[in-house]
């Protein structure tokens, strides 16, 4: 009989250390406790319904890790540092009741918190040699990239659109969300993205699938014909990085040269609903011929070779110099469509 495996909590460090192996790079969230803590942990209360901020990290154990455990682990910083491997880091913001970052005024304050947590994250992965293009830090908040600046990060960053305010049902919070989500169709939102300096687009599946996607004003675009070819004229390469993406449009974001966020974490998937194999590594470890091959044990030919290929099927924009300018062995470049674990083996339904 074969091992059986149980779902990791949501953000736990076991869930990012499974993801980061399993796949092409993980996403996860970070909050900040009363005494200075960075701690993994996605929604601003807790299953006791307090708000994250307004408890100190012994509080926070039975609900969430500390950052700083994950960094500890050598089988989540190895494959970062050596293998390619992605991290995609949100901050999240308190809930306005909460009182902290201003509250429901935030305005300066907003920005100074947001700012303390970047300069923490900065501070916390300085002790690593993380390749450039390795790592990218974003936030809902329309506080993140002003506080960004006051920080002084210089790794990547990017904003989530349309913004999800840390209030309210899920409900209420996309129809809030609506408008921004009509006023910006995908080519737009790339293009403000590239205008902030972003290496990627984060943005939700409705964009690219279902009748959402006819809402916006301007371009839409799809995952199949027509819309397919606008958005791969469009980007010319500009990577978006999609969610939630199951199974079942896996295939379809990945041949489209994007970038799938999933909750689908468990090892017994091993084919796809066509009956095709599951390739959880297409970039870490690409098939290349006829063979998956780790990136970082692949030769500077090879790795030239593939990306020469990708770059003339989806249409990049950079050429295959400029590629191989941001590529190495511990290095992957933005284009190249990726898997990664949400919240590191996929969303649970317990805090």
């Amino acid at each position: 009989m074969g091992v059986t495996w149980v779902q990791p909590r949501q953000n736990s460090v076991e869930a990012l250390c499974y993801g980061i192996n399993h796949f092409d790079g993980v996403e996860f969230d970070l909050r900040l406790t009363t005494d200075g803590e960075l701690v993994l942990h996605h929604d601003n209360t807790t299953k006791d319904d307090n708000y994250v901020e307004l408890l100190s990290s012994n509080e926070m154990k039975p609900f969430a890790d500390k950052f700083d455990d994950l960094l500890a682990r050598k089988d989540f910083t190895n494959p970062w540092q050596e293998q390619g491997k992605t991290v995609c880091i949100e901050l999240k913001s308190p809930h306005p009741s909460s009182g902290i970052g201003g509250g429901w005024r935030g305005g300066s304050k907003r920005v100074e918190y947001i700012s303390s947590m970047v300069k923490m994250v900065d501070d916390a992965i300085s002790q690593f040699e993380l390749p450039e293009g390795t790592t990218v830090l974003y936030s809902f908040d329309k506080k993140f990239l002003p506080a960004v600046k006051a920080a002084g990060w210089q790794h990547p960053k990017a904003r989530l659109m349309p913004t999800l305010r840390e209030w309210g049902s899920g409900n209420l919070q996309r129809a809030i969300a609506a408008p921004s989500f009509i006023a910006h169709s995908l080519p737009r939102l790339m293009r403000k993205h590239q205008k902030w300096g972003a290496p990627m687009i984060p943005c939700t599946l409705d964009y690219l699938h279902g009748m959402n996607r006819h809402l916006t004003l301007g371009t839409s675009v799809s995952l199949t014909g027509k819309g397919l070819e606008k958005l791969t004229k469009a980007r010319k390469g500009f990577p978006a990085f999609v969610w939630p993406v199951r199974v079942p449009h896996e295939k379809l974001i990945l041949d489209a040269g994007l970038t799938a966020l999933t909750d689908d974490s468990s090892p017994k998937i091993t084919h796809l609903p066509g009956g095709s194999p599951r390739i959880t590594r297409p970039a870490s470890e690409p098939l290349f011929d006829g063979q998956h091959i780790p990136w970082h044990e692949m030769t500077n030919d090879s790795r030239k070779e593939l990306l020469s290929a990708q770059r003339k099927r989806w249409q990049w924009g950079r050429s295959v110099d400029e590629l191989l300018d941001s590529t190495n062995e511990n290095q992957i470049p933005w284009e190249v469509p990726r898997i990664i674990g949400h919240r590191g083996a996929g969303k649970t339904n317990f805090k």
